[in-house]
């Protein structure tokens, strides 16, 4: 029977272990965060149809369920400018509205954290948490993963899933290193509860706002219920976050436009400069929901994108996710593009052996990643397009 060895516990890598555990494949999965609840790794995700069928194929039924009902309630988006200004021609061709109650087609908003915690549901025996992968090797007909404490596991293949700074792919694949776009991503939340005197309609679904050179979107995470009560309801057993209410936002824009490079990280009353210098004269729902962010709150990322996808000899080691095609928040389709690898690896996995499987992935992965990497480089310079 073969032994995959995923590295990496981000949505892409949990979902090929459900996957693979649904297929009754064997599987162990290293981590390099001490635990599940470490470190703060971003809020909302948008799941599209591609997304939620991966999630369909891969999670049991009753954590799909969870799933579902776990999302976000949210309504239709607009677009506007700093002040508020209704911006109807800015609304892209691409854009996807939010699924609604009675209504399946559209996205659905998860809190990441939430997501992973489902996603984890059942796997705690063959998850190895800081375990940090360094290094990799073919033994015989299988392969090896060194890791930075001195641990070695063996299996029949390895799937880098360990997204931006991969070891494995800088190691194997170091052309493929993703590149600076020249561009920041600065996000955080507001408890609904602190969030103050906002207009109504901010309240009613995603707003994006387009500045000079930046972008900002908003979007209420309002949620049906207590997590505990969701899964008590769907998947008993399942420990679930609790985010409660909240407004997600997300600052996308040009690196000089938001205040140069960024410094260490944790560097969070820099990040608060940075959103007043920008926000300085743009409407007061704005500006005040940002100043209103605990400075924990917000995360600040350097955007980095794949130029394309390499082409390589199938053999004992793949990848999904960031891994090996890392894309810009910009086209909302990086976490959805990891799922959809992590399903179509599991299936190939499940029906073929290994050699075969990888080389049935790989071919499906390249084509569906260079589609994804082709929208997000048009929707990228949407958001970044000076007035």
């Amino acid at each position: 029977m073969s032994r995959i060895i995923i590295v990496g516990a981000g949505v892409g890598g949990l979902c090929l272990a459900q996957g693979l555990a649904r297929a009754g494949i064997a599987f162990e999965v290293l981590e390099a965060d001490a635990g599940p609840w470490i470190r703060g790794q971003g809020y909302r995700l948008r799941i599209d149809a591609m997304g939620q069928q991966a999630l369909r194929d891969c999670l049991p039924t009753s954590s799909f369920a969870l799933f579902q009902a776990s999302c976000a309630v949210s309504g239709s988006g607009r677009f506007v400018d700093a002040q508020l200004r209704p911006l109807r021609e800015r609304r892209p061709d691409s854009w996807r509205e939010n699924a609604v109650e009675g209504e399946p087609d559209g996205d659905m908003s998860a809190d990441l954290q939430v997501l992973r915690d489902i996603l984890s549901h059942g796997l705690a025996p063959q998850i190895r948490w800081g375990c940090r992968a360094a290094s990799c090797e073919r033994e015989g007909d299988g392969i090896a993963v060194h890791c930075e404490d001195g641990r070695v596991f063996r299996g029949d293949l390895a799937v880098a899933a360990d997204g931006l700074r991969s070891a494995l792919r800088r190691q194997w694949l170091p052309q493929a290193e993703p590149e600076s776009i020249g561009a920041l991503n600065i996000y955080g939340k507001v408890p609904l509860a602190d969030a103050g005197a906002l207009e109504p309609v901010m309240l009613a679904g995603p707003t994006v706002a387009f500045a000079d050179g930046c972008t900002l979107v908003v979007e209420p995470m309002r949620f049906r219920a207590g997590m505990a009560e969701l899964a008590d309801r769907h998947a008993p057993g399942c420990r679930l976050s609790e985010p409660g209410d909240y407004l997600y936002w997300a600052l996308f824009g040009r690196t000089e436009r938001l205040g140069g490079p960024l410094g260490p990280d944790g560097d969070e009353e820099g990040l608060r400069q940075r959103l007043q210098a920008v926000c300085r004269d743009w409407h007061p729902s704005l500006s005040s929901l940002l100043a209103r962010s605990a400075p924990a709150s917000i995360l600040g990322r350097e955007a980095r994108m794949a130029a394309g996808v390499p082409v390589w000899r199938a053999g004992k080691l793949t990848a999904l996710g960031d891994a090996i095609h890392a894309m810009s928040p910009a086209g909302g389709v990086g976490a959805n593009t990891a799922l959809a690898d992590a399903a179509m690896l599991a299936r190939c996995l499940a029906e073929d052996g290994v050699g075969q499987a990888v080389m049935r992935y790989e071919a499906d992965m390249r084509k569906r990643a260079e589609q994804a990497l082709a929208s997000t480089r048009a929707g990228t310079e949407r958001l970044l397009r000076l007035a």
